[in-house]
């Protein structure tokens, strides 16, 4: 982000697949912003007990503290008047209302940085997070590895049987894929596979 003049605020949103190093390129801004001395407050969505309860952690393993909430409007009830800087991870959990919730700390002056996946298991555009790549002043995309070919990645593949558009999980769960590799119908031919098989069910 370029320099900004008074106390404007503004929207920066950090998309991608799974794998693809967002929630660590969210930490490294907030990182930046806490030895500027500004003061800091990040969150992180309750559903997401992966690494830490207490702490947004890549997938590398690199942490930052952070609080967790159920709802964006549990985000506006958090933020202190003094806070300079908010980062949200996983934002796509917290449903339609953080897209209002970030553009109202904007507009009070405040930076909001949100990382969070742009599409989902079937390759489809992942709300809210669409309508924030619309509001915000600065989009980075970030693309993985896929781990049949090694080309670009874009994709987030889901290797369980379950067509919930909600799963939250990592490695043996999930995999990056390119455009090429990915299979959005796996999920469902798993599904098929396990109620033909059960517990015989093995990831592909």
């Amino acid at each position: 982000m370029d320099i900004v003049k008074g106390n404007m605020g503004w929207i920066e949103v950090i998309v991608g697949p799974m794998f693809s190093g967002k929630s660590e390129e969210l930490i490294r801004r907030l990182k930046r912003a806490e030895i500027a001395r500004q003061r800091v407050q990040i969150f992180k969505p309750f559903i997401d007990q992966r690494y830490a309860n207490t702490e947004i952690v890549s997938h590398s393993g690199l942490g930052i503290r952070s609080d967790n909430v159920r709802t964006a409007a549990e985000v506006l009830q958090k933020v202190e008047p003094r806070t300079e800087v908010i980062g949200i991870d996983e934002a796509q959990f917290l449903g339609e209302d953080i897209v209002d919730a970030c553009t109202k700390l904007a507009d009070s002056g405040k930076r909001v940085i949100v990382a969070g996946l742009d599409t989902d298991f079937m390759g489809r555009p992942f709300e809210p997070m669409p309508r924030l790549l619309s509001l915000a002043e600065e989009i980075t995309k970030l693309l993985a590895i896929c781990v049949r070919c090694g080309n670009p990645a874009v994709h987030t593949q889901r290797l369980i049987a379950s067509e919930d558009l909600i799963v939250v999980g990592a490695g043996g769960m999930y995999e990056a894929r390119c455009r090429r590799c990915f299979d959005p119908q796996l999920a469902h031919e798993k599904m098929e596979e396990e109620k033909r098989a059960p517990g015989k069910l093995r990831a592909v």
